[in-house]
């Protein structure tokens, strides 16, 4: 096989270093404010509203500008389009400290979006730049467990650092800024693009001649594979993003649940999720297959979907919780080695072709909390959710009729 010449240098081991920190940071200073949301609706005069558009205007900001980072992949290389998506996070994570205004901590949060959405792609990029086939199940199910470790750490320490300098909302919302900051010069510094690999992958001059004749958006929207991931990612993030947003207060509006017990609940879903990741890679490395995580893992998720806001509390609704949290981030890292393994796919399609998935289901996503919370006034919020619930039908046929891409599945063809 064409892998066999190529050289993967050992200096791919800081790589993964400093791509762990650009996956955990970023996720700190996007879920961060979240914590702080009952400070911000007191100090700022804002409703709840008002507040949840600073979750929601970083998922849209991410959405609309997903589809960039391909294109600026293939100009820039890949370490520099990471750099951007850096400094778009560094300066909307900075900016709180220095404004009591809402309307310039939502140009925050549209900032931050903006990096997200640069961002997307470049995960899968840097993965296949820099590590053999064989080792990318593992690093793309860390990379995804990571995200989730970010979300962890921002809940977990943002009110012990907000009680340690004098709960201060801004300040502690500047530390995270900071280590934003310190993430990005580290990438500027050390980040490198495996150059030797790619002069081991193809004769000089190739690579820049297929960019030059056709742009990698276009080139990998033309495949039938990377349109049924984008159907099936949208439809997850339609039928999980409100999910996500919504249970917690639908565990106490409509169960009676206190809001201690509703968040533990909850919670089942990000420590089931960490669990799946970390399974999901070790499990398609050991067996080469990749779409036996996919369907049935959402098909899973439907399940849980369904029993969350249909089963009165007791034991099958942890269950069921816990089913969203395994489907959640196990299916993922299947999804981005299945995304690599295609057919002619350089590591900037490959990111371009992420980054257009991402970016989609992202905007998906964000719409979905919008639709949810106008719907929710009119048929209430257990059959909003249940009726979004249904919409993960289309990622199960989506993935179902992909093909397997995995080295045992490819010999089996």
């Amino acid at each position: 096989m064409l892998f066999c010449s190529i050289n993967y240098s050992t200096y791919r081991w800081v790589m993964l270093i400093l791509s762990a920190l650009t996956a955990l940071v970023p996720t700190i200073v996007f879920v961060g404010p979240t914590v702080f949301i009952p400070m911000m609706m007191t100090d700022l005069n804002i409703t709840t509203a008002e507040a949840g558009v600073m979750v929601t205007i970083v998922l849209l900001g991410a959405g609309l500008t997903g589809s960039i980072g391909g294109p600026l992949m293939g100009r820039i290389g890949i370490k520099h389009t990471r750099t951007v998506a850096m400094l778009f996070y560094t300066l909307g994570g900075l900016v709180p400290l220095f404004t009591s205004s809402y309307i310039v901590l939502l140009m925050s949060r549209i900032l931050i979006g903006i990096g997200m959405g640069i961002a997307a792609g470049t995960s899968v990029a840097v993965t296949m730049d820099w590590y053999p086939p064989k080792e990318r199940p593992l690093i793309n199910s860390l990379n995804s467990v990571l995200s989730l470790a970010g979300a962890f750490i921002a809940l977990a320490v943002a009110i012990p650092i907000y009680n340690l300098v004098g709960q201060n909302w801004k300040l502690t919302l500047e530390w995270f800024g900071v280590a934003m900051l310190i993430t990005t010069v580290l990438w500027i510094l050390f980040a490198r693009n495996n150059v030797k690999a790619r002069m081991d992958m193809a004769p000089r001059g190739q690579e820049k001649r297929s960019y030059q004749t056709e742009s990698l958006l276009k080139s990998v929207i033309k495949r039938k594979e990377v349109i049924l991931l984008v159907i099936a990612y949208l439809s997850f993030m339609l039928s999980t993003q409100s999910l996500q947003t919504f249970l917690p207060t639908y565990f106490q509006t409509d169960l009676g649940m206190s809001a201690a017990k509703s968040g533990t609940i909850t919670s089942l879903i990000s420590l089931a999720s960490v669990v799946a990741g970390l399974i999901v890679g070790i499990l398609m490395a050991a067996l080469g297959r990749r779409k036996i995580f996919m369907w049935p893992l959402l098909t899973l998720l439907l399940v849980g979907c369904i029993g969350s806001v249909t089963l009165s509390d007791g034991m099958m609704l942890y269950v069921s919780v816990i089913l969203i949290g395994l489907a959640l981030d196990g299916w993922l890292p299947a999804m981005f080695t299945s995304l690599m393994e295609l057919g002619g796919m350089t590591p900037e399609r490959a990111g371009a072709a992420q980054g257009l998935i991402l970016s989609v289901g992202m905007f998906g996503g964000a719409v979905s909390t919008l639709v949810i919370g106008w719907l929710a006034a009119y048929i209430g919020l257990r059959d909003a959710l249940l009726y979004f619930s249904f919409l993960t039908v289309f990622a199960i046929i989506s993935t179902a009729v992909l093909p397997e891409t995995g080295p045992k599945g490819r010999n089996k063809r």
